[in-house]
Order: structure tokens, then C-alpha cells, then sequence
């Protein structure tokens, strides 16, 4: 094949992902998060704890535990950023161009995959400038750029290539084109997290078949870690420690010539996915994939939409209670009507919501309201994005209110339903933990704005798809006041609640600000 046309494949799909809105949001998130995990130490908080004592911040250490804590994040957003070429090809026509081009399906698939991987490392490389800043304010020691490079190759590398193997697999193959490929890799990438912790339980440090599927490089680096500081107590992450204890330090040379392999073999092992992709593309034939959004019946999620189709009746009053109302109110109602009709497993998910919420014992609540908030967080992020998606966005916009109006409906509409999920557990935690439940308002309404703005201005509901599962996963597993978003884990404050119904305001000005903009462009 003509190397030239295969770099020019590369360097379109990487300016194509590069310049879409999502990536400078994820970047500017990712920078933001960059800077809460490395706290300074004098506020008694730290990134790498052994025993209740903090590692001195040096190239290693902030090196390593960057590395690891980055795979978490770029493995999880990366996917969703990366998916959606093909749907574009799709919706914007260039699918016949690109299926009548003179390019085998192998090279097409592997030129999307390149394209995946450079994008995922360009921004592994803006994580890596955010360090070095970081280590030039915080850290102790000289900058070691060669430490930060081989922690970086080393952990990041085996990432970005099953990342974006996943992503053009579920690309290639018709049934994961949709959300089902969305929450199937989500399962993968909590289950992977549990799998690396089982490595880094290993008696010693050698060659075995679990590492290389270590993709996240997690588990590989801990049991390494372990090794070095002979003990298990250690902690990557935010951590409080004990000042009086004197700090550990790592030295360079932490990845044995046994773990480069691994590392290596595990890269060549993250191109498993690759093969599939390339034997199931779909070529973008019309008997395998549908231009239509109106197409479902090939997703999970369309599957049993389908067989819940006679739920959608019981909203369908909604409906006519929109009409009753004037302006504002009666499209809100109309909106949230649209939602559950064309998903009745919102309204099979919803009472069952309502009925664990209003019945079950107290102490199981907190569980059943991140089920709750995870079932609404994957129905809410499409509403901002179905008229775009659906063609019809400037005939919906010259409506009444134009697209600012739009705009506010949506937004209300979203936090209704989320209120219609979690009702009963607010109402029962007003009577003795008043602060769980403006934790949970606030929150609904924060996630909400955070929802209906990055939908609008990314066009695209991946992007605060990505962003909502990784907060979930974090609440889950850190008992911070900032993490309990919606009261769940019982730890939230009244400071908490206040940031997050300012968070909220400022989220939902700046989508008004947006879809005025937009609206005058």
C-alpha cells in the first residue's frame, strides 16, 4: 500500500478527533483532575502513601503514580472519545465514498486504529506536560524526563492500544455500534480494575499469563511497588498520612527487565480486539447498518425497548397534559413524555426505582440510589443531542424560544426525570439527614446542567457519558464530601452542597450563554 495514503488516513483521523469540542473539554478536565491528585503535602494530603507515610514527591514517584492514575482515566474516556467516526461517516454521508475507495477492510480498520492510538497519546502527552509542571511546583528533586518517559511508555502504551482496539471493534460490529457497546466497555473497565488487584496480590514478581492481560498496567505496577517497598499498605491516590513518620523515597530504575516484557507482550496482546474488528466491518453496507437513527432493533437497548414497547402507553397522557399547558411548562412535560416513549425501560427502570426507594431499609438506600442515578445518567445523555442526531435541530430551534428556550426545556426535562427516579429516597432523607438530601437536589440538578451543556456544545452524548461513569466509579470507591454528588455514600456537607448548587448555576449560565451564541451565529 502507498505509505502516503496511509499517513494521510492517520493524520485525518487525528485531526478529526482533535478538533471537536469533546477533546478540549476532556483535556480540560483532565488537567483540572491532574492538579487534585498530586495535593501539596503541606495540607497533610498526598499522592502516594506506604503505611501512613507519604513517598517523597521525586521523578519516580509522581512519575509512576501519575502514569497509573492516568491509564484509569484516558482508558475509560479515551474509548468514548474515540468512538463515533463511523456513525459520522454515517450520518454525514461520506459512508458510500469511503466503502467505493480502492482500500482493503484490514487497511482501513488498521488506519482508524493508528489514527485511535496517535490521538489517545497526543493527549497522554498533554497529561505528561500538566506533570512536569506540576513537578516544577510541587515536587522534590530534579525533573527526570527519562523516568517520566518509560513510566509513561511502560503503563500508557498497553492502554492506548486496547482502547482503541475496543473502540474500532465496537465500530466495526453493527450490534455495538450503539449504546451496548458503550456499557459493555464500561463493564470491561470495572472488571479489569478488579482483575489488576488480584495481580498485585502475587507472591512474586514474575511472568505470568494474568499480566498480560493487564492492560491498565495497574496491577503490574502495584505488585512491583510491593516488591520494592516490601509491604502491602500502600495507597496511590489522595491520601492523608502521618507527618511524623519520616517519608519513603523511591529510586529510579523501578520496572525490572521481567516487567518491560510484560509490558511489551501486553501490548501486543491489547491487539486482540483488532482482529474481530477487521473480519466483522460492516463496510458500511445497508443491509448491516442503517443511516437511520430510527434503526434499533440491532442494540441491546433497542431490543428491549422493543419488547417494552407497551410500557410507552403509560405515557402517553403526558402527552395531552403537555397541551393543557401553556409556553414553557407544556413543552417541558412534552419533552419528558418524548423520553419515556421512546424508552419504556426508563419507565420499567423508574418504578422500579420508586418502589425500592419508597420500601426498602434505610441502610440500603445509598446502593439503590446510584443504581438509580447510573440508569438516569445513560437515558439523560442523549436528550441534549437527539435533534442534532435525529436532522432536525433547526427546525426544533424555531419553535417558541427559539434555542435558548430549547435549550432550558431540555435542561428541565432532565432534571425531572432524574426527580422522578429519586423522589422517595429525598423525601425520606428529609426527615432525619436533611443534608444527604439537598446533596442529592443539588446534584441531580448540577449533573443535569453538566448534561444538557456538554451535549450542546459537543454534539455528542459520549462525552458526558465518559465523564458521569468515571465520577460514578470514583463516588463508589472514595468516601470524599466533592465525590458524593448525590448524598449516596452519606459523607457529603453542607460546603459540598453549596459548591455543587453554584457548580450547577454556572454550568446551566454557560449553556444559556452557548445556545444564545449559537442562536446568533
Amino acid at each position: 500500500m502507498n505509505a502516503a495514503i496511509f499517513g494521510a488516513m492517520v493524520a485525518t483521523e487525528v485531526r478529526m478527533r482533535s478538533r471537536r469540542w469533546s477533546t478540549i473539554v476532556t483535556l480540560l478536565v483532565l488537567i483540572a483532575l491532574t492538579w487534585q491528585m498530586v495535593p501539596d503535602p503541606a495540607t497533610g494530603m498526598t499522592m502516594v502513601a506506604i503505611e501512613d507515610a507519604r513517598v517523597v514527591y521525586n521523578s519516580q514517584c509522581l512519575a509512576l503514580g501519575s502514569s497509573l492514575l492516568g491509564s484509569l482515566m484516558l482508558s475509560l474516556a479515551g474509548f468514548y472519545l474515540v468512538r463515533g467516526r463511523m456513525q459520522e461517516d454515517l450520518r454525514y454521508g461520506a459512508s458510500a465514498i469511503l466503502a467505493a475507495t480502492p482500500v482493503s477492510n484490514s487497511t482501513f480498520v488498521l488506519g482508524r486504529w493508528l489514527g485511535a492510538v496517535a490521538y489517545l497519546c497526543a493527549m497522554a502527552a498533554v497529561f505528561l506536560m500538566t506533570m512536569l509542571v506540576l513537578h516544577a511546583v510541587r515536587g522534590e528533586g530534579p525533573i527526570q524526563l527519562g523516568v517520566y518517559l518509560q513510566d509513561f511508555a511502560l503503563v500508557l502504551l498497553p492502554m492506548c492500544f486496547f482502547t482503541a482496539s475496543m473502540a474500532l471493534l465496537c465500530e466495526s460490529w453493527a450490534p455495538l455500534m450503539g449504546k451496548a457497546g458503550d456499557v459493555l466497555y464500561f463493564i470491561l473497565w470495572a472488571m479489569q480494575i478488579g482483575f489488576s488487584a488480584g495481580i498485585s496480590e502475587s507472591p512474586e514478581v514474575v511472568w505470568s499469563l494474568p499480566m498480560l492481560f493487564d492492560f491498565s498496567g495497574t496491577g503490574s505496577a502495584m505488585l512491583a511497588f510491593e516488591h520494592i517497598v516490601h509491604t502491602t499498605h500502600l495507597s496511590i491516590g489522595v491520601a492523608d498520612f502521618n507527618k511524623s513518620l519520616p517519608p519513603f523515597v523511591i529510586q529510579s530504575g523501578f520496572w525490572s527487565v521481567t516487567m518491560m516484557v510484560n509490558r511489551v507482550v501486553c501490548a501486543l496482546f491489547a491487539l486482540l480486539p483488532l482482529l474481530p474488528a477487521i473480519l466483522l466491518f460492516h463496510r458500511f453496507s445497508p443491509d448491516r447498518v442503517k443511516i437511520s437513527a430510527n434503526n434499533k432493533r440491532r442494540s441491546l437497548l433497542g431490543f428491549v425497548n422493543r419488547l417494552l414497547r407497551p410500557l410507552s402507553g403509560l405515557a402517553r397522557p403526558l402527552f395531552s397534559l403537555a397541551a393543557r399547558f401553556p409556553n414553557l411548562t407544556g413543552q417541558v412535560v412534552a419533552d419528558l413524555a418524548l423520553t419515556l416513549t421512546s424508552n419504556p425501560i426508563a419507565i420499567l427502570i423508574g418504578a422500579a426505582a420508586v418502589a425500592i426507594g419508597s420500601f426498602a431499609p434505610h441502610a440500603v438506600l445509598g446502593g439503590a440510589l446510584v443504581a438509580a442515578v447510573a440508569s438516569w445518567g445513560l437515558l439523560i445523555c442523549d436528550v441534549s443531542v437527539r435533534d442534532f442526531q435525529a436532522g432536525t435541530e433547526s427546525m426544533s430551534g424555531t419553535i417558541t424560544g427559539g434555542h435558548t428556550q430549547r435549550y432550558i426545556r431540555q435542561l428541565l426535562a432532565t432534571l425531572l426525570l432524574g426527580l422522578l427516579f429519586t423522589a422517595p429516597i429525598a423525601l425520606r432523607w428529609l426527615d432525619g439527614e436533611p443534608v444527604r438530601a439537598a446533596a442529592l437536589l443539588t446534584g441531580l440538578f448540577a449533573l443535569s446542567a453538566a448534561a444538557s451543556l456538554l451535549g450542546r456544545s459537543t454534539r455528542t452524548a459520549r462525552t458526558f457519558l465518559a465523564l458521569f461513569l468515571f465520577g460514578i466509579y470514583l463516588s463508589t470507591q472514595v468516601m470524599a464530601p466533592a465525590l458524593d454528588v448525590v448524598g449516596a455514600n452519606g459523607v457529603a456537607t453542607g460546603t459540598s452542597v453549596i459548591n455543587q448548587m453554584v457548580a450547577g448555576i454556572l454550568l446551566c449560565l454557560a449553556g444559556f450563554g452557548y445556545n444564545r451564541w449559537r442562536a446568533a451565529a
